[in-house]
């Protein structure tokens, strides 16, 4: 358990991979003197075994590690001091999670505060995805979700996205005295009428609010194997995801470093031995 008051929350959808990775990274860089906790929208039942395998080569156990919900996770909600979710951006998104998101799809790179890509890698990156040419394949990509946003603008402290929305359904009603009444503008034309939701209302998460760091990294989606994908090319995403969360984990900690004015990355070894995955 962790020995200090310090905390940070892990917020993502199915709480399977990228997450668990991520608390596994964070816990071992900070030796396990931060409470490291991860939850998701919509968990699953167990930790991927892929997730696993990697983290193993470089020396991190995630095995005992298990998938637990967002809202078990805000419990204790007075423990963390950082706030990050992970979810991937609207460039790659896609209703069926087994078809790769094509290069003309993904759009720009965006650039990562402590993340350094070259236009080499970028380029390999995009060869590695096949180019939808069917109108049908188009018709997959979501357009817009109201609960995500596609990107941080630089001049925001965090973003708004599907883990800090809380819906609440507003109903209209002739017996609410707060909404009808005789002589009202709102009155029904049907008096006999009952109401219904007549719409829904998203509530921001004062919790992430209130979070001394907050950030949202966007991150393709790995738990899903894609059609006709190798095994061993699924892994490959893995380890990139890996290699991408270690150096995300680094400077998050960093940042919050410099905002506490102590030492929290305590090991980073592990920053050092991790093989660069081509």
């Amino acid at each position: 358990m962790a020995s200090c008051s310090r905390g940070i929350l892990i917020a993502g959808v199915t709480n399977r991979a990228r997450t668990q990775m991520a608390e596994g990274i964070l816990r071992h860089l900070t030796a396990n003197t931060v409470f490291i906790k991860s939850g998701g929208v919509h968990h699953e039942a167990t930790v991927h075994p892929l997730a696993v395998k990697v983290m193993q080569e470089i020396g991190i156990d995630i095995s005992g590690q298990s998938v637990s919900s967002l809202e078990s996770a805000r419990r204790q909600r007075d423990t963390y001091d950082g706030y990050i979710s992970i979810d991937c951006g609207y460039d790659c998104r896609m209703t069926d999670k087994t078809q790769r998101p094509s290069a003309g799809l993904r759009g720009q790179v965006r650039d990562v505060p402590g993340i350094n890509m070259d236009a080499a890698s970028v380029k390999d990156d995009q060869e590695n995805y096949v180019v939808a040419s069917s109108s049908s394949e188009e018709e997959n990509v979501v357009g817009y979700d109201p609960m995500l946003v596609p990107s941080m603008p630089s001049h925001w402290e965090y973003g708004v996205d599907a883990t800090d929305a809380q819906r609440h359904w507003k109903i209209w009603s002739p017996r609410d005295p707060s909404i009808f009444h005789e002589n009202s503008t709102r009155k029904f034309q049907d008096h006999l009428y009952e109401g219904e939701p007549l719409f829904m209302q998203l509530h921001t998460s004062f919790m992430r609010v209130r979070m001394k760091m907050s950030e949202r990294w966007e991150m393709d989606e790995i738990s899903t194997r894609y059609v006709l994908e190798r095994r061993s090319e699924h892994e490959v995403r893995f380890l990139r995801a890996r290699e991408e969360l270690l150096r995300r984990c680094a400077a998050f900690l960093s940042r919050l470093e410099k905002h506490y004015g102590e030492s929290l990355l305590l090991d980073g070894e592990v920053l050092k031995k991790a093989p660069v995955v081509s």
